[in-house]
């Protein structure tokens, strides 16, 4: 699990765990993904990703495709 910045779509992704049964929370900027049984927090999606986070951590994370490769 790897967070990503797809720059095409301006959507940042960050993992803070795993679930096999998520239950999404659109908010302001984008989703939060929760585990359904447990309620805990498992990742954000933050949506126009280029005007709301610092274009130094835009630029340290990898493309989706990168994330995915590395994470196999």
């Amino acid at each position: 699990m790897f967070a990503y910045y797809d720059s095409d779509a301006d959507i940042a992704w960050f993992p803070t765990g795993e679930s096999d049964d998520v239950v999404s929370e659109r908010v302001p900027g984008g989703l939060r993904d929760y585990d359904r049984a447990t309620h805990a927090l498992v990742a954000i999606e933050v949506w126009d990703a280029s005007t709301r986070l610092p274009a130094s951590i835009l630029e340290a994370l990898p493309a989706p495709s990168a994330a995915q490769s590395a994470a196999a």
